[in-house]
């Protein structure tokens, strides 16, 4: 305890001034936790249902079977009593409210019902279906309750849980746990008595987790923490009289790192109290797990409950002084009634930096915080969250660092050089490399800074930090757009702040190239060799077993047409490259973007519907200075343009082959599946627009993206040449594809009409398309043979042109793409 501050030597004369603080709705992170985990359960639900149907159902009707050796009597108590609850709980819970004049909840349960009962009603016709025993109707025949003997039906109780789940915020522990102890108690007497399917009402449960939780964290719920009066409370027992106690305005505060409240003591000192909770616990386990999952060695301390994290911070306070830094003055830690705990430090007349104007953001005050900084680092004492928000700024110009809630003793280089780059990076938004390293080398020196080199990199950032950087790139690529009209843009051109700050501290610490630390648990190498081994254990090992009749086919064949074929892989990333340059108002250079286009090939062999090739050609988009939402809709338009070009290519081959030949009929029934996404989205979609985090979202995300992609459609427009480009590249892929395959059938003998080629090609390329694997793998060939026997072509022959054709055009585009993708990442166009 710090001398002054407990206030003891001043006892109070009144009572304290409490200032209770507004009821405020907030997004929750348990409600994103439930969320999380009950979709992670609907998804196994359903993959077992659909995936293992025969075996679900086996299992299901051995348990109906147990069910029926109860005595007809227990079970239709079992019913009775079910049915009662179900009936008489949502009654009397919505009289109690309406009587308490609760309107708020049942604002939140009754959409949170509906949403549960639609999403239950969904999943139990079109996923659940198909694996319930044929013997389940019989066995509720002659069965007696209240209402008929099925219900609760899933529906119901799907409902029931979303209601529970988005009640849960206004009710006691107690209250929440009894009402849950009742969902689940009458599923599973429900499944006891074989009134529901076992496996309908485990997805029922999910169905309405998923939906209550979905609905709290678009409306907001009340905060999980402790009242003010707790926290006065818990001042007073630790010796501290309070005279007065206030929470700071919100834009004084930081999400996730607790409440701030002002204290006066009745001494007339200043106590900044920070209160954590079982939310900013939650909180912390998300952003450790998203270290754990994308760095190899995150740096972060173990996970603390409220009360260990507090008395860490208030531990890491006491070394960081020692150090010879300016910090937050400690005063104490202590616990507070419902499992919240509070750090109080001495308070100063200060701001944070990131609220100091550009204009007062003087060398000497950068300076003075980049010295506390290297005497942390000569300690190897590591803060962990080292940005302007972290540091209070005195009237005087002095400066102090504070939130050391993730620091570390000992730290390890990862986390000392993450703590330099994150400083260094979001100083330099605000005012420039140059001067940002500048004052960093006078604070620092140029030993310590010269460390900073291999973390200047987006991993190394925290999320505001990175986010930061990227806006402040995005602004300077806007800027640059704007100043200079059309222009032809250069591949990994766009600017980069960390680019420019490694420049910069290369050459004021004069130190030598050093390479960016490897920091990424997952790289592009290790995600292609697990896919690439998923791609040879069930795609092409099967192939394999045709490979003799490719061999025999090649001996036979005209190696004169075979070589023929040879140039198709390289003439249709040619048409790829056209595509993309057509999508985009400026000039992209013709070689970078080939190399891409190959190395998207690679990624489109590997992953299904070209999902691969479509993220790299966005990120090769965005770094050549690219907004995201023009980068984003010249993808979706090159995609468009495929889907509309073979829709043509594919209707003029069909009609000019005529109906002679009956070709290959398609059966694809996703009317239905259609029907239900569209009206999915339009939930989704209304729910965004009646919620206020949802319209800020709307605002904030969604309205740039579609600005900046109806100004690049806009852009097209108004280029004639753009457009030939685009279409002729549009129109030439699926051309390309089919003289090559018409090349293949002539080289191995087989003569057939261009026209009917091009129609057997279409086809079967209709059925790739809707086969969820990689390039249309088995599928594309299947339909290929098909249909070229169909118009008289020896399946022999027919067999060995397909496997040829697929040689040469679709497997050398994988060592080729693999060296393309190579040389891409190197040059630093993706």
């Amino acid at each position: 305890m710090i001398s002054g501050i407990d206030g003891r030597d001043s006892p109070p004369t009144s009572a304290p001034v409490i200032e209770d603080p507004p009821r405020r709705s907030v997004r929750r992170a348990v409600d994103l936790w439930r969320l999380v985990l009950s979709l992670a359960v609907l998804v196994v639900t359903v993959l077992l249902a659909v995936a293992t149907r025969d075996f679900v159902r086996a299992a299901q009707q051995g348990l109906l079977t147990t069910a029926t050796t109860l005595p007809p009597a227990l079970r239709d108590a079992l019913v009775g009593t079910v049915q009662a609850v179900a009936l008489l709980a949502p009654v009397v819970a919505l009289v109690v409210w309406c009587v308490r004049r609760r309107a708020e909840p049942v604002l939140r349960v009754l959409p949170a019902a509906a949403l549960g009962a639609l999403g239950a009603w969904s999943l139990t016709h079109l996923a659940l279906a198909r694996g319930r025993p044929d013997a389940w109707p019989e066995v509720l025949d002659g069965r007696d309750g209240l209402v008929q003997a099925g219900w609760p039906s899933a529906v119901y109780l799907a409902a029931c849980a979303a209601a529970v789940v988005a009640a849960g915020p206004w009710l006691g522990a107690r209250q929440r746990r009894a009402l849950w102890f009742l969902a689940v108690g009458c599923g599973a007497l429900s499944v006891a008595a074989a009134a529901i399917v076992p496996l309908d009402a485990f997805a029922a449960l999910a169905v309405g987790g998923a939906a209550g939780s979905t609905v709290l964290l678009l409306a907001g719920a009340p905060a999980d923490r402790p009242a003010i009066q707790a926290v006065a409370d818990a001042l007073a027992d630790s010796g501290i009289s309070v005279a007065g106690l206030s929470e700071l305005p919100p834009d004084e505060q930081n999400l996730g790192e607790g409440t701030v409240y002002r204290a006066v003591t009745t001494a007339g000192s200043r106590l900044s109290v920070r209160v954590l909770a079982a939310e900013d616990h939650n909180r912390d386990l998300f952003h450790r797990l998203a270290r754990r999952t994308l760095l190899r060695h995150p740096a972060d301390a173990t996970a603390q409950l409220p009360l260990g994290a507090a008395e860490h911070e208030l531990l890491m306070l006491v070394f960081a002084a020692r150090t010879g830094a300016r910090v937050d003055e400690p005063v104490m830690a202590y616990p507070v009634t419902g499992g919240g705990a509070l750090v109080a430090t001495v308070e100063w007349d200060s701001r944070a930096l990131s609220a100091v104007p550009d204009e007062e953001l003087t060398d000497p005050l950068l300076v003075g915080v980049w010295t506390s900084v290297a005497r942390l680092q000569e300690h190897r004492l590591g803060h962990g969250e080292l940005r302007p928000e972290h540091i209070r700024v005195e009237p005087g110009g002095a400066s102090r660092l504070s939130a050391f809630a993730r620091g570390r003793l000992n730290a390890p280089p990862d986390m000392l050089g993450g703590d330099l780059a994150e400083l260094l990076a979001t100083t330099a938004v605000r005012v420039g490399p140059a001067r940002a390293t500048a004052c960093a080398l006078a604070g620092l020196g140029p030993e310590l800074l010269a460390t900073a080199l291999p973390y200047l990199q987006p991993l190394a950032l925290m999320g505001p930090a990175r986010h930061a950087v990227a806006r402040y790139d995005q602004a300077r690529a806007r800027a640059a757009r704007e100043k200079a009209g059309r222009r032809t843009l250069r591949a990994g051109g766009r600017p980069s702040l960390l680019r420019d700050l490694a420049a910069e501290v290369s050459t004021a610490s004069d130190a030598t190239a050093v390479p960016l630390a490897h920091l990424a648990r997952f790289t592009w190498r290790s995600a292609l060799g697990l896919a690439g081994g998923f791609l040879v254990l069930h795609l092409v090992l099967p192939q394999l077993a045709n490979a003799p009749a490719a061999l025999d086919a090649l001996r036979d064949a005209n190696w004169w047409w075979v070589l023929a074929v040879l140039p198709i892989t390289f003439l249709s990333q040619a048409f790829s490259t056209w595509l993309q340059q057509g999508t985009i108002p400026d000039r992209l250079p013709f070689g970078p973007t080939y190399q891409v286009q190959f190395a998207s090939s690679f990624l489109n062999r590997i992953t299904p519907s070209n999902v691969g090739g479509m993220a790299l050609n966005l990120r090769y988009l965005q770094k050549t200075g690219i907004e995201t939402g023009a980068a984003t809709a010249s993808v979706g338009l090159q995609s468009l343009a495929g889907a509309l070009s073979n829709t043509v290519v594919a209707a003029v081959f069909f009609a000019w082959a005529g109906r002679g030949h009956a070709g290959v009929h398609l059966d694809l029934s996703a009317g239905r599946y259609a029907l239900w996404a569209v009206a999915l989205v339009l939930a989704a979609g209304g729910l965004l627009g009646f919620t206020p985090p949802g319209r800020r979202f709307l605002h904030d995300k969604v309205w740039p993206f579609l600005r900046a992609a109806g100004s690049t459609v806009a852009g097209l427009a108004t280029e004639p040449a753009k457009v030939v480009v685009g279409v002729a590249g549009a129109l030439g892929l699926p051309l390309i594809q089919v003289v090559g395959l018409a090349m293949s059938l002539h080289a191995l003998g087989a003569d057939l009409p261009f026209i009917q080629v091009g129609a057997a090609y279409m086809a079967a390329r209709l059925i790739a398309n809707a086969a969820p694997v990689p390039g249309g793998l088995g599928a594309l060939e299947a339909g290929l043979i098909a249909g070229l026997t169909t118009l008289g072509v020896a399946a022999g022959a027919a067999t060995s042109a397909v496997l040829v054709y697929r040689l040469l055009t679709f497997w050398l585009n994988v060592p080729l793409g693999a060296l393309a993708l190579n040389f891409v990442q190197r040059r630093g166009y993706v």
